[in-house]
């Protein structure tokens, strides 16, 4: 029982982060890939209860729930700095001032988010099919 309910968790988390990269980039994208990064945190907690019971098998989902969760925690962090950048840029242009580091600043978020996105399917296919 306990394993089918990590195995449940490790097929939701999959589910989420493959409908995620489905979507073409932008805010609906960047939601679910913040939902994928909650599931993996539950999937990693539940992972990690079932070591004493399950062994290698959820050990081994629990480094790879933690990488995934790691992973999809910078490009949450992306996705709000470049939110900030952009407010930066309306303030600073508003004061007359200029906004272009602000924009050269985004891009650099924007090909790290992308470069995290990239990572992501092996990340998943690391955590294997759990215990």
């Amino acid at each position: 029982m306990l394993a089918k309910a990590v195995r449940k968790e490790r097929a939701t988390l999959s589910d989420l982060l493959e409908r995620a990269l489905a979507l073409p980039p932008g805010h609906d994208r960047d939601l679910a890939l913040h939902e994928a990064r909650k599931q993996a945190k539950a999937t990693r907690y539940a992972a990690e209860a079932a070591v004493p019971a399950l062994g290698d098998p959820a050990a081994g989902l629990v480094k790879g729930a933690k990488n995934l969760q790691n992973l999809l925690g910078d490009h949450q962090d992306s996705v709000m700095a470049r939110q900030a950048l952009r407010e930066l840029a309306d303030q600073a242009h508003a004061a007359g001032e200029s906004a272009f580091t602000y924009g050269v600043l985004h891009e650099r978020e924007e090909r790290r988010a992308a470069a995290v996105e990239a990572e992501l399917p092996d990340a998943l296919r690391a955590c294997g099919a759990g215990p």
